[in-house]
């Protein structure tokens, strides 16, 4: 998923994590090497909790707010 906040391209993926026991939405830059990952949303199968990792200083909180969103919304139906 390819969105723009504020003039920057950011894409959002999903990836599981069997080491963390979990799936998780991962913010980056597209088109940078390395990749350039900004922020994540981590959601537990263990503990049922999400966490916000950020990478970067001064991250918009629109990205922060939309990324906490998606993340709701696919373990919804996760």
């Amino acid at each position: 998923m390819d969105i723009e906040v504020k003039g920057t391209k950011y894409e959002i993926v999903m990836c599981s994590d069997v080491q963390r026991d979990g799936m998780y939405l991962e913010v980056s830059i597209p088109g940078t090497h390395p990749l350039q990952q900004v922020a994540e949303v981590f959601y537990s199968d263990q503990t049922h909790e999400f966490t916000v990792s950020c990478f970067h200083e001064n991250v918009p909180l629109e990205l922060v707010e939309l990324l906490i969103t998606e993340a709701k919304n696919r373990a919804a139906s996760y």
